[in-house]
């Protein structure tokens, strides 16, 4: 089974006045999730406002249970940390269950330059 767990964060940073502030307050948040967790974080919108700072979180598992409880772990961290007020937070956990068949087929053919290649999957794009 495949489940991807995603979080969606906002935080209030009109306290800061600069782009570079927000910058530092978002390296703190994201170099330490990083370091602490398998999670993959990044800033996700906003990114000129320097007033508002959303932040993307993913984690990947094979259990459901496994999945939201790794990312609960995870927001519950970012909020002990208090290095901004937390004011928005959602969260979905995808599940994509087993891979029964291969989803591109494997060839012996050689691939050939990349204007070929990219007609070809152009060509299957448009069949569906």
């Amino acid at each position: 089974m495949f489940v991807v767990a995603v979080a969606r964060l906002g935080f209030d940073t009109s306290h800061v006045t600069s782009l570079k502030e927000k910058r530092r307050i978002r390296l703190q948040i994201t170099q330490r999730i990083r370091h602490r967790f398998p999670a993959a974080i990044a800033e996700i919108e906003s990114n000129d406002d320097h007033s508002r700072l959303v932040l993307g979180i993913s984690v990947v598992s094979n259990s459901a249970r496994h999945a939201a409880s790794m990312m609960d772990t995870v927001i519950r961290h970012i909020e002990s940390m208090y290095i901004a007020p937390m004011e928005h937070r959602e969260r979905e956990i995808i599940n994509l269950g087993v891979l029964r068949d291969p989803f591109w087929e494997m060839t012996d053919e050689p691939v050939g330059d990349w204007e070929q290649f990219k007609a070809h999957t152009e060509a299957l794009d448009h069949d569906e």
